[in-house]
């Protein structure tokens, strides 16, 4: 793909407008589904399926990252397309460590008439990806992969599936304007991270909300516990003065003055606090937020495109040489290592060769019948049998999307500073063919669907 992005497309409000109207229209704009006949029957290596590219842009308007605009993002905070019925206890946790995972993505992906799984009742559909932060949980989580049913994984990194109707009780049935609004308000969501529905509340201040434990205590350390005592101490001396203005005039409404009082002293700490930093110590905990764009992924491979493996053949001659200076002798172990080391050569530089066209590429999507992950590595490869079944109605998933290890540079995670910072080879996700609702009676709520994380070789 050419790097002009001009031809790319914001997944957004704008794009489910020109969705609307016959199926044809709506086919042209989906993620992955751009209008070009593709032969799902012919699975060899000579057919190429169309692969739509993903890339990252800075947020130019921040309002197009509401739910009610679809968004296609990275980082930040989710946008859960169904805001109420949200994953929660153990699906928000990290299976080794057992603290709350990090949001890393989400797409829009509705499905188009031509998969498998589409159905009319399936209008709106997203898939969400967590993370743990932790590269010690994601070393661990290369054994829990590997579990099969009936056992479910302890895993690291989790994916949600949510699909509705065009006709559902959150959105409008036409396509939002820039202001306009949910049809229903979301469930309060931890003040920490963003992410996950908050089951408690600060005691002190009665207005920060938590998902864990563990994120109240990150939030007291990272400056909660300062705007808490001052919001307090603001709370207590307006009330005294609330509570003389009601002697001296009590037809007022004490609901309504104290509904006031208490929204002017938080606006009021917070915009002290915010002055000196210290209430805004959430944003340095998730990760940056930027939006996702996507394009077409050109047939062609560019011309400029260097294979940089070596011939086997040349790798065989260079051992010769070795034995024939050095005395030493050419076993059959050898052997094996040349052919592994070439095809592990090959495989890497056939990857280098497929991202030249457009190496800042983080995504790459295809849900079709025989769509692959495009592996940087031989090892760590999933067999058919390793894709679990769908947890929700026990039939197979296919290849959806894969995240490239290029997204971690616009992350900013520092690999070569920190040890214990996140890296992945790719992480390939994998949702239930038949795309099945959470329920026979509803479309709403969220059902888990599997990724398999390929680590870096070292």
């Amino acid at each position: 793909m050419a790097d002009d992005r001009n031809s790319a497309v914001h997944l957004s409000a704008e794009v489910f407008a020109m969705s609307l109207g016959d199926d044809s229209e709506r086919e042209d704009f989906e993620l992955g589904s751009d209008g070009v006949e593709e032969d799902v029957e012919d699975d060899s290596d000579d057919e190429e399926l169309m692969v739509t590219l993903g890339f990252v842009q800075a947020v130019e308007e921040p309002w197009k990252m509401a739910r009610q605009h679809f968004p296609c993002k990275i980082g930040g905070t989710p946008a859960w397309l169904d805001p109420i019925n949200i994953p929660e206890g153990d699906n928000t946790q990290c299976g080794i460590c057992d603290n709350p995972l990090g949001f890393l993505m989400q797409v829009y992906a509705p499905i188009g008439i031509d998969d498998v799984g589409y159905r009319e009742e399936v209008f709106h559909r997203s898939l969400f990806l967590f993370v743990c932060p932790n590269m010690a949980c994601l070393q661990q989580d290369q054994h829990h992969q590997l579990k099969k049913s009936p056992e479910r994984p302890c895993r690291s990194v989790k994916v949600f599936r949510s699909q509705l109707p065009r006709t559902n009780r959150f959105y409008d049935y036409d396509p939002p304007s820039r202001d306009s609004s949910p049809a229903t308000e979301a469930v309060p969501v931890c003040t920490w991270c963003g992410a996950w529905k908050a089951t408690s509340v600060c005691g002190g201040c009665k207005q920060a909300r938590y998902c864990s434990r563990v994120h109240q205590l990150a939030h007291w350390r990272g400056g909660h516990d300062s705007f808490c005592r001052v919001v307090q101490a603001e709370l207590a001396s307006n009330k005294q003065e609330s509570e003389l203005k009601f002697v001296q005039n009590p037809e007022n409404s004490t609901t309504d003055a104290v509904r006031t009082m208490v929204q002017g002293v938080i606006t009021r700490v917070t915009d002290t606090l915010l002055k000196s930093g210290i209430a805004n110590a959430i944003s340095d905990k998730i990760w940056p937020e930027v939006e996702l764009i996507v394009g077409e992924e050109e047939d062609s491979m560019p011309s400029d495109a260097i294979n940089t493996s070596r011939n086997p053949q040349q790798l065989l001659q260079d051992y010769e040489i070795r034995r024939e200076n050095n005395g030493e002798e050419f076993t059959a172990t050898d052997m094996e290592d040349v052919e592994e080391s070439s095809r592990e050569q090959q495989n890497w530089a056939a990857f280098q060769a497929r991202l030249a066209g457009a190496p800042d590429q983080v995504l790459r999507y295809c849900r079709a019948q025989g769509a692959k992950p495009l592996w940087p590595s031989l090892e760590g490869q999933p067999k058919q049998s390793d894709i679990t079944p769908c947890f929700n109605c026990g039939g197979p998933r296919i290849f959806e999307f894969q995240l490239l290890p290029q997204l971690l540079y616009f992350l900013q995670v520092q690999n070569e500073t920190d040890n214990d910072s996140l890296d992945w080879a790719t992480i390939a996700v994998y949702s239930c063919a038949a795309s099945c609702n959470k329920s026979d009676s509803t479309c709403e709520g969220y059902v888990e669907e599997f990724a398999w994380v390929q680590l870096a070789v070292s």
